[in-house]
């Protein structure tokens, strides 16, 4: 038997990206995600490590563009690492409040 889905868009992809978007854009639109295997077997699902994100007063996004870019060997480019830490705070606080529980350490 063939069934038939209407959606308004279609992402393609499980990652952290695909279903931000999908998160996203579920207040106005019928999403359809759709991936190669199972929802929790890409790349995103077991990345380990921090994220860079300044959250505590003794942090600065300085600081963790040059931890960024020692890690990425210097080939990251600088605008891009200093946005995206720049907007870390912001994008982790939406996380939580979708539900997603970090490991919080101290140190």
């Amino acid at each position: 038997m063939t069934s038939s889905y209407t959606h308004d868009v279609l992402v393609i992809g499980s990652g952290a990206a695909g279903l931000t978007l999908a998160l996203r854009l579920a207040e106005k639109a019928r999403i359809a995600v759709i991936c190669k295997g199972e929802l929790n077997q890409g790349s995103t699902y077991y990345a380990q490590g921090g994220i860079a994100a300044v959250l505590d007063e003794q942090d600065t996004v300085d600081d963790h563009v040059t931890d960024t870019l020692a890690a990425g060997a210097q080939l990251c480019h600088d605008d891009t690492v200093r946005f995206t830490v720049a907007n870390s705070r912001e994008s982790i606080e939406w996380l939580v409040s979708q539900g997603v529980e970090f490991s919080r350490y101290p140190d």
